[in-house]
Order: C-alpha cells, then structure tokens, then sequence
C-alpha cells in the first residue's frame, strides 16, 4: 500500500510536460570550439540547487509531501507489453498512411543494398529535421497543441521534397558545400544538423568501404558517421535495412516512463540505461520468421507514433490507447503497485503531490520532470554599418561566426559581448571599439561616426541556455569613391560588404532578422524611413486614442452616478485571448 511521506526533495511540478532534447535522449558532449577571449559577464536566472539529501538518481533539497509508492523492480518488467506487440503494430497499419509522411515507406525485403542505402539516406535526412517549435503559452491547450503539430509535419514535409529533389542521393549531397546546404536549411535553425549531413555524406562517398552507401550495422553507423547518435543509427538501420536494433527518442522515453510507470530523472545514465534495456528487450521479443524482416521498422515507428499522436506529454488520449490495458501508469490511477517481492525499486524517485494522497493523479506525473538548467544572461552590441558610394551603391558590414559554436556559420552585422552594467555611452564605445577591428576608423572620421550613430533599440533574443540582449546601433557613412572601407587584414575571416541582393541571400539567423526589423522595418527592407512613418503612425494613432481616453474620462467625472463604474473600465488592463497564440520557429539552440 503506498504511503504518504514527507521527503527533503525539490518539488517539480506534478505534470511533467515535453522537453526538446536531442533525439538520442543523452546529454550533449561539451562543444570543443575555444571561447571567445573577450569575457561575457554571466548572470544565472535560476536559484542554485542544493547537493544535499540527493538520492543516487538526483533529487533536491526541499521538503515535500510526496506519495511513496512502495514497488520492487520486478514492477517495470515489459513481459506484459510484450503480449501486446502484434496489436500495437496493427494498429499502427491502420495509422501509417494518415499524416502523409513521404519518407514513411514500408520496408521491401527484394530491394538490392543500393537501394536499401538511398533509404537510408531519405530516412536519415527526416531523422535530422528536428523542428523545434514553441507555444507563446503557459500551457498548451489541445487546439494549440494540435496546431503545432500540424505546422510540424507540415513544414517538415516541405523541407524533406526540397532537399531530395535538390540532392536525390547520397553521392549529389557530399558534392555540396556548406554554404548551399545552410541555404536549402534557412528557416529551421539547428545549423548543425545540417553540417553534419552534409559531412556524413562525404565520409560514405571519400571511402571505398561504404560502397556509397551509409552502413547497415548501427555500431558501426554510430561511431565512423558524423552527427549520427544511437537513436538516429538505430533508426536508420531498423527502417531502411530491416536490423533488429532499438530506438529510444522524446516520445519513446516518455511512453516507455508511462508504460512501465517509472518515476526516475530522465537524463541520470541508470535511467537512461533502463529505458534502452527495456527498448531492446521487446524488439528481441518481436515475431519472426517469415516476412518478419522488416518489423523492428515498423515497431520502432509505432512506439514513436503512439508517443506522438496518443500518449503526449499534455492530455493524452489513454482511451484511444492499444496499450492501455497493461499500462502501468494507467493502472495506478486507481491501484497502487503492488508491494515488492524482494528490495525495493532503486530507480524510481518519490512522487510529490499538492496533498497527501494513496495514488498517483494524473499519468502525466511520467516521466519525471527534469529541473530547469540555469540559463545565462548575456548582453551584446550588434552594430549595423551602412555605406553609400558616390553613384548610389549601398552596402552593409557583415562578418561570418566560426564554423563551430552558437550560430555556426551564419552571418552577422559586428556583434561584441558588453557588460550588464555598462550605460549608453559605455555601449557605444563598445560598438565603436568593435566597428574598429573591421575597418579603419580613425581621427574626424571617428568623431563623425560616432556622433552620427544611435542606439535604436535593445531587443531580447532566447537561446535555450542564454538569454540574450541586442543593443542595436546604426551607422551610415559616405565616400566619394565607388568602394566601401577597406576591411582590416586583421579583421576576423570572412568579413565582406554585401549589396542589397547579397545581404537578402546570406545565410543569417532570426536574430539578425530582429535586429534588421528594428532599424528598417522588416527583414528584406533596406528603406530605414518605412521604420520612421510606421513609427509616426503609430504614434498618431496612440495619439488619437489618448485624446478619446481622455474625453470619456472627463465625462465620467462630470458624471457622479457613473463615475467609477467608467474608471474602472477604463483602468482594466486588456489581456490577451488564448487564440492569439502564435506559433514561433525558432533559431539553433533557441527556445521561448
């Protein structure tokens, strides 16, 4: 029977929701580009966790009423799921056609291994198309969350014609060089990802031994191919080449954590290890023989269609589950687990619940939810330089990041990190000091530069673990000569002028499109004056209805049956409608 306890742990909430972490579901390795020399001042906007009374999974330090429930590990077996495979992958057969997947083909055991290998290769780019989407909401309401996942699907879609008709095979991609392929990408962010493609593809076609194709053994697949994690190579392999090997992403994790009701850290290496052992069991627990070839495919597609389109992370559909008479989630929302035959589960940590209580209240208590990573506050000026030549040209400064870290490869306006602190004068001498690493910016020209200058705005800018803020500062200089500033020999590489048509067709981030829209109205707009009148509209209209306010406010007072009946009505501040919640695609490592 499961007691309530009180337990020093730090209380997540109950409803755990979805998270968007690497489909291999394991921490990222530390990146090994070098840092910037130019110190960052760092700001941490979540409260330190303490590192005492941890369990060995990882729980904090605060006390919380929480139900224990009293299980051994004998609880988490996937022997009675097992029973339930063929009706899961029947299912499945009834669903696979319904959202138009293209890359979603069956598997055909009489195609040769050439064809088996550009499969894999339609699979692998779906694979790295992770597009990563954000509700402006506290919560997502099942419209809202529906609607997201139709713009998923529908712009992944898109993508995945595009780039197959414009590299149909493996050979055509590793032909390619990075600029053409973060063209083909503008638009999902996660640059990365499709650097690594691209690097993949050159491996398989520089060696002799992958016969141009990438190989069907997921070891292999996962250590000797660029950007390929355990989940990726599982996945290829089990779809393309019809090996029976496991897969464990988001929706899998999460529907593995409800099935077998385990109540653990998502990212601690036991839990993890656990869900992959278990993963792996019901493949080899899978029919054979023949015409069986193909069913880890299939399998491994029906775990993360069920993840997706059933068990989600808010609202599931348990009713519409096939899996729903042996979920153990489920079941303990009416009965607790039984008690354990031997030792108590190690895994598991406690449930913490508003009040005490002898079952769970909700099958979204799984997967536990993970604590809140720290996330740095950070500041830079972005500095937007403007030329105009003597017969009309106009260009504009722009410099290329590394090709590894944040943003790689993209391009940008100068940009310097600036301290928290720093007022408006120290700001723009930080944009002038960055301007001068570009060009030569010496003695009147300097003075004129800088006096001509302006801070247009600051706008923030959310990365997943930094929370940005651009000071956005213009500048426009003249020459009576056809070409712009000469670019300092000491300038970083890939610093250029670019014209109109090379500004709109440079490989740049959302967030150098914010800033742009800040000085010229909106991204592909080169007219700083359509900023000025929408300005001035905009103020007149704010104008015209201060002048209305003012008038019913005057009467109200002239008035005193009414008087605050109209002040207050006046006063109530207009909240926004659950409808106007927007969908935002954001940039790589970026999230609201």
């Amino acid at each position: 029977m499961p007691r309530v306890v009180q337990y020093r742990g730090r209380s997540p909430s109950v409803f755990s929701v979805q998270d968007f972490e690497e489909s291999d579901y394991l921490p990222d390795p530390p990146s090994p580009a070098k840092r910037s020399s130019v110190k960052r001042k760092r700001v941490v906007t979540t409260s330190k966790l303490s590192s005492k009374n941890r369990t060995g999974n990882g729980v904090g330090d605060m006390e919380d009423v929480v139900v224990r429930r009293s299980h051994g590990e004998e609880y988490h077996d996937i022997v009675s799921i097992v029973g339930l495979q063929e009706l899961l992958l029947s299912w499945f057969e009834d669903v696979r056609e319904k959202r138009g997947m293209p890359w979603r083909k069956r598997y055909d055991p009489t195609l040769s291994m050439e064809e088996k290998g550009q499969r894999a290769y339609e699979v692998s780019y779906r694979l790295v198309l992770k597009v990563r989407s954000s509700i402006v909401a506290d919560v997502l309401q099942d419209l809202g969350e529906v609607m997201l996942q139709q713009t998923q699907v529908a712009t992944v879609i898109a993508y995945w014609q595009k780039w197959i008709a414009t590299w149909p095979t493996v050979a055509d991609l590793a032909k390619a060089d990075t600029e053409e392929v973060n063209a083909a990408w503008r638009g999902l962010g996660y640059y990365r990802r499709a650097r690594s493609l691209l690097a993949g593809a050159k491996t398989v076609m520089g060696n002799p031994k992958y016969k141009g194709r990438l190989p069907d053994d997921p070891a292999v697949l996962e250590k000797e191919i660029d950007g390929v994690g355990r989940y990726t190579a599982g996945a290829i392999c089990s779809m393309a080449y019809g090996v029976r090997t496991p897969i464990v992403d988001g929706n899998i994790h999460r529907l593995l954590t409800r099935l077998l009701a385990v109540h653990a850290p998502q990212t601690a290496p036991a839990t993890i290890k656990f869900l992959w052992s278990s993963a792996e069991q019901l493949v080899d627990r899978l029919p054979e023989g023949e015409g069986m070839k193909g069913i880890a495919g299939d399998w491994n597609q029906a775990l993360m269609e069920l993840g997706s389109q059933i068990c989600k992370p808010i609202s599931p559909e348990c009713n519409a589950c096939p899996l729903r008479s042996e979920c153990k989630a489920f079941a303990e929302l009416s009965t607790p687990p039984p008690e354990p035959m031997q030792s108590e589960c190690t895994l598991c940590a406690p449930i913490p619940v508003s009040t005490p209580a002898n079952r769970i209240p909700s099958v979204m208590v799984f997967p536990m939810r993970k604590e809140k990573k720290a996330s740095r506050v950070e500041q830079e000026t972005v500095s937007v330089i403007e030329w105009h030549g003597a017969n009309g040209q106009r260009k504009w400064l722009f410099a290329k990041r590394p090709e590894k870290g944040l943003l790689a490869g993209l391009f940008e306006p100068p940009t310097a990190p600036v301290e928290a602190d720093a007022d408006p004068s120290e700001r723009l001498e930080n944009s002038m000091a960055t301007l001068s690493k570009y060009i030569a910016i010496v003695g009147e020209e300097r003075t004129k530069l800088k006096s001509a200058g302006r801070e247009v705005a600051s706008i923030p800018h959310i990365f997943s673990h930094i929370n940005m803020t651009y000071y956005i500062y213009h500048y426009m200089t003249t020459s009576p000569t056809e070409s712009p500033p000469a670019i300092k020999t000491s300038a970083p590489a890939n610093t250029v002028w670019l014209d109109e048509a090379g500004v709109e067709s440079a490989n740049i981030g959302t967030g150098v499109k914010k800033v742009w829209a800040e000085i010229y109205g909106s991204w592909g707009i080169f007219d700083p004056t359509s900023m000025s009148m929408s300005s001035i509209k905009k103020g007149n209209m704010n104008n015209k209805r201060k002048a209305l306010t003012d008038q019913k406010m005057k009467k109200s007072l002239e008035d005193p049956a009414v008087e605050g009946k109209i002040v207050k009505k006046i006063m109530m501040p207009v909240m926004p409608k659950r409808k106007d919640v927007k969908v935002a695609i954001l940039d790589e490592n970026t999230v609201l």
